[in-house]
This record gives structure tokens, sequence and C-alpha cells, in this order.
């Protein structure tokens, strides 16, 4: 089912795309590739459906809680446990 959307600052009608969400807290990066989004032809502005959006955001704070509590480690060997992190859905 289409759903025509208006762009909220431009009002022309954005079209449902892929994209790529970034995040940065405290000196670490997530990158999250491939959400559908609804992209703006006209402006670039970009909107995730609500429980989409939501599920992401989620996952990501938790991303960056767990590398947080892992600095925050009194044990050496595991701070920092990891720099970086990419997770991909293989295309068969």
């Amino acid at each position: 089912m289409k759903i025509d959307k208006p762009c909220p600052k431009c009002k022309t009608i954005m079209e449902l795309k892929k994209t790529t969400l970034h995040f940065e807290r405290e000196g670490f990066y997530a990158d999250v590739e491939n959400v559908s989004a609804y992209i703006c032809p006209k402006c670039g502005t970009r909107s995730i459906p609500g429980k989409l959006a939501t599920g992401i955001g989620k996952t990501v704070e938790n991303l960056f809680k767990s590398v947080r509590e892992t600095e925050l480690s009194t044990d050496k060997e595991l701070a920092p446990a990891f720099s970086g992190i990419s997770f991909h859905k293989v295309q068969i």
C-alpha cells in the first residue's frame, strides 16, 4: 500500500527508500544501514516510521550503554572490549 506522505518542511511528497542512520555518543559511533525511511526528493528531509524509529533507538542506546559499562569496568582487561561494531544482513 502506497502512502502519500508530505514533507514536513517543504510539503513535497516523500518517497519510501533506504537510508543509513548515524549515531554518536561519547566518542563512539554507530551506523544503522538500509533503514526504510520516507525521504524528500526536494530537500532531503528523512522520516522514519514510529515503531521502526523506536526499535532502532532502543537498540542503539543499549549498545552505547554496554560500551560505557565496559569502559567503566574495574577489570582493565575488559576495557575497552571493542572499538566498533558492524552489523549486516547477508543478502542471498
